[in-house]
């Protein structure tokens, strides 16, 4: 019983060890609703030429951010089970998360 409370436990922070950080500067932005549910779309340094939804309105304030003020991104994506990599990732990949370096 205690083994299966502490798989229930440790679940959630294994889960979430599986993101990838494609970090880096933010080279292109674009507004593209059709692919990205609404938003925009961008490309970090380290995402070797895929574009990259941010995962909300507040995302897409951040990437604009950092591109006009040249700042790094970190840039959380699922890696789908170590399936995909910053240098592969598909078109148009959603972000987990954001984050902007001062």
């Amino acid at each position: 019983m205690r083994v299966i409370l502490i798989i229930l436990i440790l679940l959630p922070m294994y889960v979430r060890a599986a993101d990838i950080n494609c970090r880096g500067l933010v080279v292109v932005a674009m507004d593209y609703p059709q692919k990205c549910s609404g938003g925009m779309a961008f490309k970090t340094a380290s995402s070797n030429g895929s574009w990259i939804c941010p995962p909300s309105k507040n995302g897409n304030s951040i990437v604009l951010t950092a591109l006009t003020a040249g700042k790094e991104v970190s840039v959380y994506i699922d890696s789908q089970g170590d399936t995909i990599t910053c240098s592969a990732l598909p078109q148009y990949t959603p972000a987990r998360y954001v984050i902007i370096y001062p």
